[in-house]
């Protein structure tokens, strides 16, 4: 399996998350059996390049203190500021290639589904990622289904139709759909959801009168009504 290079500096401990990413590094630490986790730092976006390409399924050398030490790695997590959204800290696993390790691997969705192409069907992708174990060396990018076998609403593609390499052992119950098309929705259940939409409509929008029905408009020719409480 190809892998990407990641250049990486051992952290100052005294220098805060915080001042860190200010200078556009993000903190970051190595872990695995066996040894004493290895706190690091690393460009932003130098990684996020790293990470669009490798995702959590690729290996990625790191180059520790210019070369001083290196680290064969998966993203074990990755988490985000909750106001900017911008990468906070990353945990790397490290890895050894004789050992198997345990991941989840993107599902990748190819081909035309006939029962959402012609009977306007919705796809769901009910497992969105398959969890996996395998030697690192072993990893694929992703699992590829072929949603062209969805032709009516009652087809489903599970775990155990999924083409993979034997050197990779599935964790996943063999029996869970991955992939289906669920029919489209019925006039009344529109009908239903508009009349929700009204009903949680804003304040200011038409309302109907209390203590009675909503008035209807006059039928065309009509005489006014009369005035309430009008002088005799």
């Amino acid at each position: 399996m190809d892998t990407l290079a990641l250049e990486a500096q051992s952290r100052d401990m005294k220098v805060r998350s915080g001042s860190l990413r200010r200078l556009k590094r993000i903190p970051a630490v190595i872990y695995g059996p066996g040894q004493e986790p290895v706190m690091l730092s690393m460009d932003y976006q130098t990684f996020r390049r790293a990470y669009i390409a490798a995702g959590d399924t690729s290996i990625i050398d790191v180059d520790l203190d210019g070369g001083k030490k290196k680290f064969k790695v998966l993203v074990q997590d990755v988490q985000f500021h909750p106001i900017n959204s911008t990468i906070a800290h990353v945990d790397f696993l490290n890895l050894r290639m004789d050992h198997k390790v345990s991941t989840s691997i993107p599902v990748e969705v190819t081909g035309v589904s006939l029962a959402v192409k012609d009977l306007v069907g919705v796809l769901t992708l009910i497992t969105p990622s398959i969890r996996v174990r395998c030697l690192p060396g072993d990893l694929i990018k992703s699992v590829v289904i072929d949603i062209s076998v969805l032709k009516t609403f009652h087809d489903a593609i599970h775990v155990s139709d999924l083409k993979m390499p034997s050197t990779i052992q599935i964790l996943d119950d063999l029996d869970q759909t991955v992939a289906n098309v669920l029919p489209p929705r019925k006039e009344a259940e529109v009908a239903a959801v508009a009349v929700a939409a009204v009903a949680a409509a804003p304040t200011g929008a038409p309302a109907a009168t209390t203590g009675g029905a909503a008035k209807a408009p006059a039928a065309k020719g009509a005489a006014p009504a009369a005035k309430a409480g009008a002088k005799k």
